[in-house]
This record gives C-alpha cells, sequence and structure tokens, in this order.
C-alpha cells in the first residue's frame, strides 16, 4: 500500500509554541472539557424514556429530540471555521466552552419542549466552535501525526462514553431522580472550565494558518478526495448518532434490558472508541489512510447492521457495541486527518468547518431515521438494520473506493 500524502505545513506561528510544563496542564485542562462536552451528549439518550413522559412526546419527536443539539453544531460549523481563525485559538476554546456549558444550563431549566430545543440548540453552537478549535490545535501540534493524535483525542471522548451513562445515573440520583440535574451540574462545571481556558491558555498557542480568508478561490472544495471524504463523513455522522441518541432507548424498550445493562452495553461501545482510535489511526498514518478508511466502512456498516438486527441479550450488546465503536472511532478521526490533507494548509479550519457541517447535518436527523427504520416498537429487524447502517456505510466505502481509482 502506499503511504497517503499529505499537504503538512509548518505550524506557523509568530513565536515558538510553548514549553512542555505549559503545554501539559493545558491539555490536561482541555482533556476534562471534551470529557464534560461528551458527557452533555449522553444526558438525552440516558434519561429520554422519563423527559418523554414528562414533556408527553411520542417516539419520533423523542428521536429528534436526542440529536437535536447536532443541529446547531451543523449551521454554526461554517462559520465557527472562519472565527476559530479569528478570534485565536485561546478565545475560541474559552468562549465556546462558555456557549455549550450555558446551554447545558438552559437545558436543566427546561420545563417545556421550545426550552429544551433552544437550550440544545445553544449546547451544539458552542460545540462546533470547540470541535473546530480542539482539533485546529491538534493537528498543529502534531502535523506528522495526525490519525494517531486525534486517535488520542477521540479516545478521551471514548472513556467519557464508557462511564458517562453512569455518571449521569449517578448525577440523577444526586438530584433526587430528577433528568434536569445532570444538566445543571455540568453545566456549571463547563462554566467553570471555559473560564480556566480563557486564563490558563497561552495566547501564542496558534493555529497552522497564519490567517483566515473568508472571500476568495474555493475550487478546493471540488476536489473529489475531499467531497468523498464529506460523503464518508455524513454516513458516519448518522449511524454513529443513530446509535449514541437512541441505542440506550431501543436496548430497554425494544430488548428489555435493564438500563445498567444497556448502560454498560453503551459503555462499552466508548471502550471500542478507545480501541480504534489511536491504533487505527498509527497504522493509516504510515499506509493508505483514503483506502484503510474506506475498508473500515464497509466492516463497521455489517457491524452495526448485526447489531440491530437480530434480538440482543447482555453479552451480545456489549460485543456489538464493543466492535461497533471501534470502527466508529477509526472512521471519525481518519476522517478529520484527510480533510486537512486534501485541503490547502491556509483553509485547514474552513475544510474542518465544512466537515462538521456534513457530519453533523446527517446527525441531527439520525433519530428521526431509525425510528423510521427500526419502526416505533423497536424490535430488531433485518430490513430496518441493513437500510439504517449497513447501505449508508457501504455506499461512503464505493465512493471513496471509486474516488481512490480515479
Amino acid at each position: 500500500m502506499q503511504r497517503s500524502q499529505s499537504h503538512a505545513a509548518p505550524v506557523a506561528t509568530s513565536e515558538p509554541l510553548p514549553g512542555l510544563r505549559t503545554l501539559v496542564p493545558v491539555i490536561m485542562l482541555m482533556a476534562v472539557t471534551y470529557v464534560f462536552y461528551g458527557w452533555d451528549r449522553l444526558v438525552m439518550p440516558v434519561e429520554l424514556v422519563e423527559i418523554r413522559r414528562t414533556l408527553n412526546l411520542d417516539q419520533k419527536a423523542a428521536g429528534f429530540m436526542a440529536s437535536i443539539f447536532t443541529l446547531g453544531i451543523a449551521v454554526l460549523s461554517l462559520p465557527a471555521g472562519i472565527l476559530v481563525a479569528r478570534l485565536g485559538l485561546k478565545r475560541a476554546l474559552g468562549i465556546s466552552t462558555l456557549v455549550f456549558s450555558c446551554g447545558t444550563l438552559l437545558s436543566g431549566m427546561a420545563n417545556t419542549v421550545p426550552m429544551l430545543v433552544a437550550g440544545r440548540l445553544a449546547t451544539g453552537a458552542g460545540e462546533s466552535l470547540f470541535s473546530i478549535a480542539l482539533l485546529m490545535i491538534i493537528v498543529a501540534l502534531f502535523p506528522r501525526w495526525r490519525g494517531t493524535a486525534i486517535g488520542g483525542a477521540t479516545a478521551i471522548f471514548g472513556l467519557s462514553m464508557f462511564v458517562g451513562p453512569r455518571m449521569v445515573l449517578a448525577m440523577q440520583d444526586m438530584g433526587g431522580g430528577d433528568w434536569r440535574f445532570p444538566f445543571k451540574l455540568m453545566g456549571g462545571a463547563g462554566v467553570a472550565t471555559g473560564l480556566c481556558l480563557l486564563l490558563f491558555v497561552p495566547d501564542r498557542l496558534q493555529a497552522e494558518e497564519a490567517a483566515p480568508a473568508i472571500l476568495g478561490d474555493f475550487s478546493w472544495l471540488r476536489s473529489r478526495p475531499l467531497q468523498a471524504v464529506y460523503v464518508m463523513a455524513a454516513a458516519n455522522g448518522l449511524c454513529c448518532y443513530a446509535y449514541m441518541s437512541l441505542f440506550q432507548t431501543y436496548a430497554r424498550i425494544g430488548q428489555h434490558l435493564t438500563p445498567t445493562q444497556a448502560s454498560l452495553a453503551f459503555g462499552c461501545f466508548g471502550i471500542g472508541n478507545i480501541l480504534g482510535g489511536v491504533p487505527i489511526g498509527l497504522v493509516l498514518d504510515r499506509t493508505d489512510r483514503f483506502r484503510g478508511v474506506a475498508i473500515l466502512s464497509a466492516l463497521t456498516g455489517l457491524t452495526g447492521a448485526a447489531l440491530f438486527m437480530w434480538s440482543l441479550h447482555e453479552t451480545s450488546a456489549i460485543v456489538f457495541s464493543l466492535i461497533f465503536g471501534v470502527g466508529i472511532g477509526g472512521i471519525y478521526g481518519n476522517c478529520y486527518a484527510l480533510a486537512r490533507e486534501n485541503a490547502p494548509a491556509a483553509r485547514a479550519s474552513l475544510a474542518i468547518g465544512v466537515l462538521l457541517t456534513v457530519y453533523y447535518l446527517a446527525a441531527s436527523t439520525s433519530g428521526y431515521v431509525f425510528v423510521l427504520a427500526m419502526g416505533d416498537d423497536f424490535t430488531a429487524n433485518l430490513r430496518g438494520a441493513l437500510l439504517m447502517f449497513l447501505l449508508p456505510y457501504t455506499l461512503a466505502a464505493c465512493v471513496m473506493f471509486a474516488t481512490k481509482r480515479a
């Protein structure tokens, strides 16, 4: 296999990067923030049964609500790509954390559906800016090992997925059984970390691009490899968030697993992210990333379909969730690396912004599409599993293979 081509450029900074003693605490602080970012996404899936009862939602409306925050990410990812370059990484990280944490707090105060929607959209808006800033830091610090470094970030996210469902349930117990309390607790903690990021991230930490350009030549977006990467990102966003948003409800209602069993299986999906992120990134950094992602996509589609086409018990839910998480984690990180490698260095944040827009637009429909494919009763069925998981990943893999041959 041929080594994938990289358009890496040196980190464009007017000053040298901060020393290790400065960077390690900052990276640790960003990792803590990323954990809150991950846990916020779990409150709705874990608490969805209770939220449905409180707000009197039907199954399709509940599925839509479970992934609605991703619409905020999708809508603002393009302007966020420009804002990150204009604000600088320090302010982008701090401000975005404050915005998504305030959205989480608002969700915790919601007594009506419109108020909850507003809170989730605000959370998504902040997370769009945060995602781009975080990824720009990673590719700036590790230009030769992008896939591996982003896989490391995916591992942090996966760890938060593993412990997150049980943490949400524990926080709910702390709040006397109120589903709103985890939102309030994490929103407050997120505000504190946002203020710390504004105070402690060095000003001279810069992204790879020297200056943002809003107007100019956008012909690079017509690159066939880049368009193929965006197709893959759309498939991955749709299927990943279908699982993340509704697996626990599916397991409890349709498969009659207990909340603890469903949360354990979901947590193993997070472990799969950890196992898939760094090792797959390391392999694809040294081989052919494009073809490797295409092969991984086909295998992930098979695993996702297997998870939902048969009746589940605790062991099968754990095993298939773990393997599915490995594929999701590997595709996720390497799509970012491919977007960066197939875009001009001066448009890196914008290329990632487009990727996030595509990924989260697909994700925002995932809950509704999952209910359409699997049915309101959430029973396992072959047709729904093939349509929901195998078809998108197979089509994306075919597009990437066709592009590679062209």
